[in-house]
């Protein structure tokens, strides 16, 4: 191999690299979760989860990692809220996960002011809807 050669495959790696670290606006599936499928499943991992979520106050790199893990058994229970309530419920579920969607690319991307900022209207929203349980 030339050191030309060697130089151009140092290039394409770093550039696929690069393409890899910046092009993150879309989450990327590293955990697959089977759907919620009862409203008591739904209550238990949403309860247990925001809980865990709340215990999570220095967002450094260890704690974005363990946001980010905790945030698919989360959509899974916020999707099961969205698709089975309804009138204000549904509403605050479908804005659950929005906002649950910005954590975790906020996380999974080592964002922790983004993530802290929607943590804060998470947290909002989840202690208004859970006492609608």
């Amino acid at each position: 191999m030339t050191i030309k050669n060697f130089i151009s495959l140092i290039f394409v790696a770093l550039t696929l690299l690069a393409s890899n670290i910046y092009a993150s606006d879309k989450p990327i599936k590293h955990i697959i979760i089977e759907d919620i499928t009862s409203n008591e499943e739904a209550v238990k991992v949403f309860t247990e989860t925001t809980q865990q979520l709340k215990a999570k106050t220095k967002l450094d790199s260890t704690e974005m990692n363990e946001i980010h893990v905790i945030t698919y058994s989360l959509e899974k229970a916020v999707a099961y809220f969205s698709e089975n309530t309804v009138g204000e419920q549904k509403d605050t579920a479908i804005k659950m996960a929005e906002v649950v969607e910005m954590i975790h690319l906020g996380s999974e991307n080592n964002r922790s002011e983004e993530t802290a900022q929607s943590l804060e209207q998470y947290f909002v929203l989840a202690d208004d809807f859970a006492t609608k349980f």
